[in-house]
């Protein structure tokens, strides 16, 4: 609580001023980011889409330490980049 002491949890959500622990979006800070996002959102009236999108650590695979980059990078990187966009294009046709 904004007053300090023990963790409480609140189905209407934090009081001003408090820290999160844990939240709507549980422990995890981009989910509370985006949770408290849509939460202000919703309380005033705004009708934009909002959310957010969690991707994997890009892995360099095979190459060399030093490498900045590999093809097991540029695939993943790729993909996720691929996902994305359908994920836009649906949200403004939506």
């Amino acid at each position: 609580p904004a007053t300090g002491g023990e963790a409480v949890a609140r189905a209407e959500g934090p009081t001003p001023g408090a820290r999160v622990h844990a939240g709507g979006g549980g422990d995890y800070v981009s989910n509370e980011v985006a949770y408290r996002n849509t939460l202000l959102r919703d309380a005033t009236g705004r009708e934009i889409p909002a959310g957010h999108v969690l991707t994997p650590v890009l892995e360099l695979g095979s190459a060399a330490p030093e490498a900045l980059t590999s093809p097991d990078f540029e695939r993943d990187r790729a993909d996720i980049v691929d996902q994305l966009r359908v994920i836009l294009r649906a949200a403004l046709q939506g």
